[in-house]
């Protein structure tokens, strides 16, 4: 490259940095999503800028809030052409809770975006050239799908725009702010649970709000309050309500819990869990049961659509996914790309409750699942004692140390459920040379998803033969998605 065309590059970028500094104002066509669900332009050659809450199809006037090298964050300011895809956000704290962050986009959009995200994480990660990724299967409900939410407590309230010149409380039960590690947003409602889920909330807050109890908080590791877990099932009727706290205060527990059943007599069971642990996560060593049996049970399935519907036994400290009725469609798309029969041996790796092992044990001659975190093998090995199956066994360990450790030839096939994270890379290593037939690896991340796969595949042992996105978390950015590897 000669000194003449290194000063021309030079200038332009030097150009676009003034163009598009801190603060200054710009005209800005959105047009796609990045994989945060952050509106996309490209001005100037291809440079990037991010809006907040700018969908596909709208022209925005926008302020630079932040210049990067190779790209810019921007904040609308106002429409100049709102997107014929922008629909009225249902939720009155959209926006400003980080919960749904598509509630502006129209459903088909959403799947739309999904299937998009899918196919860029595989061809610029992954490296793969599928020719056509399905449509995401999309949610029964696009709303109240979930049978989980965890609300925190906070002694620092975010206060919105509406509440400013008002003296801030030092009282908050609600959802965290996106990027404030403390600061949480008082939730009046919420339509990713129930409407009885979000009435519960409220009355939770008032009633210890209304008698000044305190907040933990992590300044000075103190407080009694930390969180409220609320479990509701979608195929039986049982509700749970746990409130964790950093000790057990019989009196306020048993007046909280009279109070409680008699505004929500549907509620099934409640539970006071109890940490001193200074992680601020909704995760207790201790529960006391103040009403019902401490745990719920949920079913896949209603009655009427399966012959095979196992129970599952949920505790304050249980894993399960979060939105059953698409978990339904996950487990059969992930069993349907096994190609199970009553001969195959099965491994599930990263097992949780034993809830894939379960539902695929009616249609296999053996499966062994394999979980790092005790708890969900203690949940795991009770399930399968709950619906009286022999052909499902469970053990905890490393899944690095257990592949590494252990003779496993006699399991012809795999199923892999990590966590976001996705997979160690000497994992990866291990089942690219292994004598699998099909791995099924579900994923919740398709980035770390598309990069496992390229490891694994990267011996030309295991090739892609099936894929299947599935929407489980309507209004929100996340995507699950099914792969199918089959052995070359």
């Amino acid at each position: 490259m000669t000194l003449k065309k290194i000063h021309k590059i030079n200038e332009v970028i030097y150009q676009m940095i003034e163009n598009y500094k801190k603060n200054t104002e710009h005209i800005l066509d959105i047009i796609s999503l990045s994989t945060e669900g952050k509106g996309i332009a490209k001005v100037d050659d291809n440079f990037v800028i991010f809006v907040e809450k700018a969908i596909p199809g709208d022209k925005i006037k926008a302020r630079i809030t932040r210049r990067k090298s190779g790209y810019a964050e921007a904040s609308m300011l106002e429409f100049i052409t709102p997107s014929q895809n922008r629909i009225k956000p249902k939720c009155r704290h959209f926006g400003v809770c980080g919960g749904c962050k598509l509630q502006n986009y129209y459903y088909r959009g959403q799947i739309d975006f999904k299937k998009e995200a899918v196919k860029n994480a595989f061809e610029r990660i992954g490296g793969f050239e599928i020719k056509e990724i399905p449509e995401p299967i999309k949610s029964y409900e696009e709303y109240f799908y979930r049978n989980k939410m965890e609300y925190s407590f906070s002694d620092d309230k975010w206060l919105e725009k509406k509440d400013e010149g008002i003296e801030k409380e030092r009282f908050a039960l609600g959802l965290h702010i996106p990027k404030f590690y403390s600061k949480i947003l008082d939730i009046e409602e919420c339509f990713l649970q129930s409407e009885t889920s979000y009435k519960t909330l409220n009355f939770t807050r008032n009633f210890f709000k209304e008698r000044n109890i305190s907040v933990y908080t992590t300044k000075t590791h103190s407080g009694f309050l930390r969180f409220l877990v609320i479990r509701q099932s979608k195929n039986t009727s049982d509700f749970m309500v746990n409130i964790i706290t950093y000790d057990f205060d019989e009196a306020l527990m048993k007046e909280y819990t009279d109070n409680l059943l008699k505004y929500f007599p549907e509620i099934t069971t409640i539970v006071n869990s109890i940490t001193k642990s200074k992680a601020q996560v909704a995760f207790a060593e201790e529960s006391v049961i103040l009403y019902g049996k401490g745990f719920i049970y949920e079913k896949l399935f209603n009655e009427s659509e399966t012959d095979f519907n196992p129970d599952f036994k949920i505790s304050p400290n249980s894993f399960f996914q979060t939105n059953t009725n698409q978990t339904a469609k996950l487990y059969s798309i992930a069993s349907d790309f096994s190609e199970l029969n009553k001969n195959d041996k099965v491994l599930d790796l990263y097992c949780g409750a034993g809830t894939i092992a379960i539902y695929i044990s009616n249609n296999v001659n053996q499966v062994l699942g394999v979980e790092l975190i005790t708890d969900a093998i203690s949940n795991a090995e009770e399930n399968i004692e709950l619906n009286n199956i022999k052909n499902v066994s469970f053990i905890t360990s490393d899944i690095k140390d257990f592949l590494i450790n252990n003779n496993y030839t006699e399991y012809n096939k795999v199923i892999l459920d990590p966590p976001r994270s996705g997979l160690h890379p000497d994992i990866c290593k291990i089942l690219s040379e292994s004598h699998f037939e099909r791995i099924t690896y579900i994923s919740c991340n398709p980035g770390t998803q598309a990069r496992d796969l390229k490891i694994i595949c990267e011996k030309e042992n295991f090739a892609i033969d099936k894929i299947q996105p599935v929407d489980m978390f309507p209004q929100t950015y996340h995507v699950e998605n099914v792969v199918s590897l089959k052995r070359t």
